[in-house]
């Protein structure tokens, strides 16, 4: 309880001086525009606006979750941060003016943001680079097949800044004293063989089976359970550690995404979950629709200037047309051509035929790759959206090439496209480059799940911070 209860107040600490400096970047903007002797009639509007403008700060600081991003990067939370101040200044303008408050100064409005970004960036480095080392290292169990357990592990150590420490990995069967040695069969006490440099090796502390005499030795703090066991064996992890009071965590398989959101119902006295259908109702359909194409046509005309700059400098940088066609499927498996600006050179594919794109490809062009890492390359696909090939948010179409080859290795794969293909997505949001496409499908998945208009709000708010950080997916 005292370590959930110093948490809290870490937090709350957080929240405090966050919000004093966005409320102490307003006021620096006054005394940059007029001296210490500000005033008061100017001075008045903001403060009749600052606990609507305060709360407006809180709201964007939870809402690209700023507390509790010590495990995060710091290219993660300034991105966050960036994203908070630019909309606390859309708030603001918005906030000013419905309070008729005119006598806000506008270029107070306009130098507050760079000022409130300086603060909190300082503050939030320092805060990240000591947080990061006050805070216990989290002793954790990986359960699974060996190889993904060991991918796993491997990833909560290095994704985490080693804020985890892997005490141990536990398997779905180990091989008995007799039994004659299988391919990737361990021991108690083996060790990761793909870890020759011995910075990641953590030890086989037992199967399943002895999941409970495990948690007694080792005392871990959390258990993560990957989605390739039987259920049975998740049953019996999860029993375990909820007897003893530990965390676990799941890593979900596409069975267990189709119970997300189902709806609890009594049949006489018989508790029935309903799964639902995976899709989309037909009222949120039409919904969906009308905001796609306001949104897309108001995009169109806000980018038109942009996309004239980034016409004219493909055409100088390369040969080739401007726009690229390229045949994807979205609902129901249509095929449609999808548009985008030319970020490769012209006939990429026509001697090796249908290639993934890699984090650095040669094919790539020097416009290219700036128009890539910042996603304008995305824009035309705003014409697909408006033909109604396309949503705004949605699972990325996908080759038909690639199509196929994932459903005859992931059959589940065909459900992504039982809603229209998207230009942004969970999957973009909360994936990376290098996501594998299963874990890509169980996020399109869950959005399908747990659809609703503020779930496409928000994965578009969250689309901005994406387009500031490298390594997101694609």
């Amino acid at each position: 309880m005292d370590k959930r209860m110093n948490l809290l107040l870490l937090k709350l600490g957080f929240l405090i001086t966050d919000l004093a400096l966005v409320n102490l970047g307003y006021i620096l903007a006054f005394v940059l525009k007029f001296g210490w002797d500000i005033p008061y009639y100017n001075f008045e509007a903001y403060i009749s606006t600052w606990p609507w403008l305060t709360l407006s700060a809180l709201a964007f600081f939870c809402f690209y979750r700023l507390y509790g991003s010590y495990h995060w990067r710091w290219t993660e939370v300034f991105a966050s941060l960036v994203c908070v101040v630019f909309f606390q200044a859309l708030a603001a303008m918005a906030l000013s003016f419905f309070f008729r408050g005119f006598s806000f100064p506008r270029t107070v409005l306009l130098t507050a943001p760079f000022i409130q970004l300086a603060l909190l960036a300082l503050w939030r480095r320092a805060a990240w680079y000591i947080e990061r080392r006050i805070q216990p290292t989290k002793r954790v169990i990986v359960a699974g097949r060996p190889l993904d357990a060991f991918a796993l592990a491997e990833k909560l150590e290095t994704a985490t800044g080693k804020l985890m420490k892997v005490v141990g990995v536990v398997f779905d069967a180990l091989p008995g004293p007799d039994s004659a040695p299988q391919p990737e069969q361990y021991k108690v006490g083996d060790r990761n063989p793909g870890s020759g440099s011995g910075a990641f090796n953590p030890p086989v502390l037992g199967d399943v089976e002895d999941i409970c005499k495990v948690l007694v030795d080792v005392e871990p703090d959390e258990v993560f359970v990957c989605s390739t066991l039987s259920q049975e064996q998740k049953a019996r992890i999860v029993h375990a550690c909820v007897d003893k009071d530990i965390t676990v965590s799941l890593i979900p398989d596409l069975y267990e995404i189709m119970l997300a959101r189902v709806r609890l119902k009594q049949v006489d006295d018989v508790p029935v979950f309903t799964i639902g259908q995976l899709s989309i109702s037909p009222e949120y359909m039409f919904l969906k629709r009308v905001t796609d194409i306001a949104l897309s046509l108001l995009l169109l005309l806000l980018t038109a200037p942009l996309c004239l700059l980034v016409g004219l400098a493909i055409k100088l940088d390369s040969r080739g047309p401007v726009l690229y066609r390229q045949k994807r499927l979205t609902m129901q498996g249509k095929p449609f051509y999808l548009y985008k600006f030319r970020t490769m050179v012209d006939g990429a594919e026509q001697d090796s035929g249908p290639v993934l794109a890699t984090e650095n490809d040669p094919r790539v062009t020097r416009v290219g790759r700036i128009i890539r890492a910042t996603r304008i390359d995305e824009i035309p696909q705003l014409i697909n959206v408006i033909k109604g090939d396309m949503s705004i948010v949605g699972p990325r179409p996908e080759r038909p090439f690639f199509v196929n080859e994932l459903v005859k290795e992931i059959p589940e794969y065909a459900y992504r496209m039982n809603i229209k293909s998207g230009i942004t997505g969970l999957a973009q949001v909360f994936g990376r480059y290098s996501t594998t496409p299963e874990n890509k499908l169980k996020y399109d998945l869950l959005y399908i799940k747990s659809y609703s208009p503020a779930r496409d709000l928000a994965i578009l708010l969250q689309t901005i911070k994406v387009i500031l950080t490298k390594d997101r997916a694609s």
